[in-house]
């Protein structure tokens, strides 16, 4: 049965989609993994994993009986697989449909990804209820950090456990946090008020992953991505390189 990981972010332009698609294949060297695609016509998972042009179906063509669950998903590797989302809203889409829709996958995965869109709103409601799991991606800038401890709050509120709710703090760069350009990991933690699952360095291939093939990531990133996959395995491994 998959363990359901929605994945947030307070605010654009902070690697949510980024974070997704390299987690996802960390996990799947060991791991069948399922990326969802929740960012209603706005999608770009496809675009990040060099699937644009394969897609067919997505997740609306299950919920409406279009086609098989089978069907609508796109192979990325052995392990990971990866459902579109709808270049536009569906018709009667609620709640119950996306939560039997993730249903639907469980049996067939490990873990299940959900790429939400930024902010918090009545799909990111919807992401959230089918979690077991949240992470809030942000970056180390006062406006992203603050943006992230406002979606915290806003999940507590609408029924999510603490515990439930982790932090990856993504384009660190150590020197700024030394000389005080950016803030530190204490500070991130303190303005969020989110338990840290893990610090993804700044890399200049990220900058130009959407026009990137499957290899989005350098060396010291990869380690980074590889450490988060371990502790979110429950490993005790360190938090950051």
């Amino acid at each position: 049965m998959a363990e359901v990981i929605t994945v947030l972010s307070g605010k654009g332009g902070v690697g949510k989609s980024t974070f997704c698609a390299n987690i996802g294949k960390a996990l799947s060297k060991n791991k069948k993994v399922l990326l969802i695609d929740g960012d209603i016509s706005f999608r770009s998972l496809d675009i990040l994993l060099g699937l644009d042009r394969e897609v067919v179906f997505d997740w609306s063509d299950v919920i409406f009986n279009r086609c098989t669950k089978e069907k609508a998903l796109l192979s990325v590797s052995g392990n990971l697989c990866l459902l579109a989302s709808p270049l536009s809203e569906p018709n009667s889409f609620g709640s119950a449909d996306f939560l039997k829709l993730v249903s639907e996958y469980k049996d067939m995965y490990d873990f299940i990804f959900i790429d939400a869109p930024a902010g918090f709103n009545s799909a990111t409601r919807i992401y959230a209820k089918a979690a077991d799991e949240i992470i809030v991606i942000a970056t180390p800038d006062s406006i992203s950090l603050r943006a992230a401890y406002m979606v915290g709050e806003n999940l507590l509120k609408e029924g999510a456990a603490e515990n439930q709710i982790r932090l990856v703090l993504n384009k660190a760069d150590f020197r700024h946090m030394k000389n005080g350009v950016q803030k530190n990991l204490d500070d991130a933690v303190d303005k969020t008020y989110l338990r840290l699952l893990g610090v993804i360095p700044a890399d200049k291939l990220l900058a130009v992953a959407g026009d990137a093939d499957s290899n989005l990531i350098s060396g010291r990133t990869t380690e980074a991505f590889l450490r988060i996959s371990e502790r979110i395995l429950g490993k005790d491994v360190k938090l950051y390189i």
